[in-house]
């Protein structure tokens, strides 16, 4: 029998969340799965990357927007999935009153990708969650912390959450042997130590505590040491601004938005996410598995990926300054670098792979189908 998958994301704009479901959507494929798409808002520029054969309906929902339900219903009645997969929470009311509204075809599971604030659950949300959740089959996490924070926030026993990690393609994030010539291409002063951020530039991601904490070893003489931030979004003036105060122009690069993300990975010589929080950190595990050695605030899935001294280093999450002695402790030692970076890669490889993340999947939606 194919099973009939229906993904329910807000939007398919870059991100974590929805290169993971990219992932799932053309890995997974027939003759034993079969997938579908639902954006509840916009359709967004990663859904270009799905197979062809993957239908996508976009609903375009506005704020409040209570017609909703009764139209992904429709499509949950005529497309008839076995298992309906909704992501976050700006999509679970939607689809379990949806569920509803349609007679209740197939399993509605719901997972949790991680806390994009850190301010408490407002109390209505909690009310909510638990309630949501009496009509949902499986409530999944990407890393323990999210499934802790929420279910403890929520008062969702943490039982009823199974932990399901991100994976990463180590064949296409893999480290290269020779960096001059890729560095040359991009750009990239051959010389230099590298420390890379991939990031959107919104509030939870910090670079400016970053700056702050690198400007001294930036500024000191004869310091090799140049950040490269790949990524764009809205406080990128801001981040902008406070490059040319602290006068950093010619050590700090902003890259923008790239589609050659492993490129970039490949020619850094270490890798800093400065996140206030993070659920299970895509970019980290990308570039454990391009060998870089991985500087992180303790906060969030971080712990869970990153193991302190033995694949990078971690910092206090209430210190943001914390980042500047991990910098330079890897900057002064180009052997811890090194042997960091291929204890990330052989983490990566053996516990985040991309096929692991797909049996997991697979497993889920099987055992989910069969107990329709």
């Amino acid at each position: 029998m194919t099973l009939r998958v229906l993904q329910v994301v807000h939007g398919l704009p870059r991100g974590g969340l929805e290169n993971g479901v990219i992932n799932v959507l053309n890995a997974l494929s027939a003759p034993e799965f079969e997938h579908g798409v639902v954006c509840l808002d916009a359709r967004g520029e990663m859904a270009d990357r799905l197979r062809p054969a993957v239908p996508v309906w976009t609903l375009d929902r506005q704020p409040h927007d209570r017609r909703t339900p009764a139209r992904l219903a429709r499509i949950l009645r005529d497309w008839q999935p076995h298992i309906i997969h909704c992501h976050n929470w700006n999509t679970w009311p939607d689809t379990v009153l949806a569920h509803a509204l349609a007679g209740r075809p197939g399993r509605v599971v719901w997972s949790f990708h991680g806390f994009v604030e850190n301010t408490p659950m407002p109390w209505r949300r909690r009310l909510a969650s638990r309630l949501l959740a009496r009509h949902t089959h499986a409530l999944l996490a990407v890393c323990e912390d999210a499934a802790q924070r929420y279910g403890g926030q929520a008062r969702i026993p943490a039982q009823r959450f199974r932990v399901l990690h991100n994976g990463v393609d180590t064949a296409r994030f893999a480290p290269l042997a020779d960096r001059r010539a890729l560095r040359a291409q991009l750009g990239l002063p051959l010389d230099a130590t590298i420390a890379l951020t991939v990031a959107s530039f919104t509030p939870i991601k910090d670079h400016a505590s970053l700056l702050s904490a690198a400007a001294p070893l930036l500024r000191a003489p004869d310091s090799p040491l140049h950040l490269v931030f790949v990524g764009d979004g809205a406080l990128r003036p801001a981040i902008e601004r406070q490059i040319a105060t602290l006068g950093l122009g010619a050590r700090v690069l902003l890259a923008g938005q790239q589609d050659c993300v492993p490129q970039w990975l490949q020619a850094a010589d270490l890798f800093v996410l400065p996140s206030q929080s993070e659920g299970m950190s895509n970019a980290i595990q990308e570039a454990m598995a391009c060998a870089l050695p991985v500087v992180a605030r303790r906060a969030g899935g971080n712990p869970e990926l990153v193991e302190h001294g033995v694949t990078g280093l971690l910092y206090d999450g209430q210190d943001p300054a914390g980042a500047g002695p991990a910098l330079w402790r890897l900057l002064r030692d180009p052997a811890l670098r090194t042997r960091l970076g291929a204890a990330a890669r052989a983490r990566a490889t053996s516990r985040y792979s991309l096929d692991t993340m797909l049996d997991a999947y697979a497993g889920l939606y099987r055992a989910a189908a069969g107990a329709a």
